[in-house]
């Protein structure tokens, strides 16, 4: 039987190999026979409205099966992370979801990233805080993202697990992301 894993995709245009799409392909090919891809397609990328995504990835784990897997790219993971601080049951005792991975996700509210809607509120930070199924990657060259959006997020969650990956950029396209696929396979 396989896991599901629950793939939330960034902002923009996510047609063809635009977006998401080639990370979404390099993570099926990579994890073919053992998970079950979960793609949703979130509300209008192009112009991503907060309340419309947390609402779209509440009906994604509506449904969650044992030992499930939640990873979001880019706006899609920092979008997670809203969602499970406001529902914290999700990440309860009894969870289903047994690995958060966010990946190439900015820290809305660092300078020349001040995007309210979607910025994690102190009490969000708060509740999400001694997770220990919280994984974030980054790649060092993504030039969307800073890397130093990574060492923010390892400095509010001291209990996740960080994957700094060298050379696959902001989607993930190409490069290396072997240290990212261990520790979905081990989950």
């Amino acid at each position: 039987m396989h896991r599901d894993l629950i793939f939330i995709h960034s902002a923009g245009n996510q047609d063809g190999q635009n977006g998401s799409k080639p990370f979404l392909g390099r993570l099926e090919t990579a994890l073919v026979g053992q998970f079950k891809m979960i793609a949703p397609d979130m509300p209008d990328p192009e112009r991503p409205d907060c309340t419309k995504w947390l609402d779209e990835i509440g009906q994604a784990l509506s449904d969650l099966r044992p030992g499930s897997i939640l990873l979001g790219h880019s706006l899609g993971g920092s979008t997670i992370l809203q969602y499970l601080a406001r529902n914290p049951q999700i990440l309860g005792e009894n969870s289903s979801l047994s690995a958060v991975f966010i990946v190439a996700a900015p820290f809305w509210g660092l300078e020349d990233w001040e995007v309210s809607d979607f910025s994690l509120s102190d009490a969000e930070i708060m509740a999400l805080q001694d997770q220990k199924s919280l994984f974030f990657c980054q790649s060092r060259d993504d030039l969307i993202v800073p890397f130093a959006h990574l060492d923010v997020y390892a400095g509010h969650f001291p209990s996740a697990t960080i994957i700094a990956l060298e050379d696959a950029g902001h989607v993930m396209a190409d490069g290396d992301i072997d240290a990212l696929l261990e520790k979905i396979n081990l989950m």
